[in-house]
């Protein structure tokens, strides 16, 4: 079995913040010294438009002036660069909305997996291998990432064997 460590973290992650935004109450991650992030008009109405969801998923902001917002938490395991979870978001959460036709829900818990997850190639220690492999498992559709990409893929031994005989 290979698996496709991007994929399948992707998977693991918009579980996680599907469930999230069901029950309404996403932990965050409250920042030692928050950030400002300025949006284009268009970027600020959207952003207040969806201020529940992301506050479900565990967001924490205040408005700061015209088209500002000070970036005070972000969802737990995001990291802690709260400027750059929330930019790559609403950028990602852009994206999906030209090419995606999703519910509100399901386009914001892809993008924030997207956004999140570990890159492909990307060094993992042990632990984080095997935390994705059980959370993939524990998914109620592992076979594929929120996009529809296989998350991993099977090899019979006889089929490798076959490569290899003459």
């Amino acid at each position: 079995m290979i698996i496709d460590q991007q994929a399948a973290h992707e998977r693991v992650l918009f579980e996680k913040f599907i469930n999230r935004l069901k029950s309404g109450t996403g932990n965050s991650q409250q920042s030692l010294f928050p950030q400002t992030i300025s949006l284009s008009p268009a970027d600020f109405a959207m952003v207040m438009e969806i201020e529940n969801e992301l506050t479900a998923l565990g967001f924490r902001f205040e408005l700061f002036g015209k088209n500002a917002l000070l970036i005070s938490g972000v969802p737990v395991g995001c990291g802690s660069n709260e400027k750059e979870i929330f930019e790559g978001l609403i950028e990602q959460f852009k994206i999906n909305q030209s090419e995606l036709e999703l519910p509100l829900r399901d386009n914001l818990a892809m993008a924030l997996a997207r956004r999140t997850a570990v890159k492909s190639g990307q060094k993992l220690l042990p632990e984080e291998i095997q935390s994705i492999v059980e959370g993939l498992f524990a998914c109620s559709r592992p076979n594929f990432s929120p996009d529809g990409r296989p998350t991993f893929f099977t090899f019979e031994t006889s089929k490798i064997e076959s490569y290899f005989t003459r």
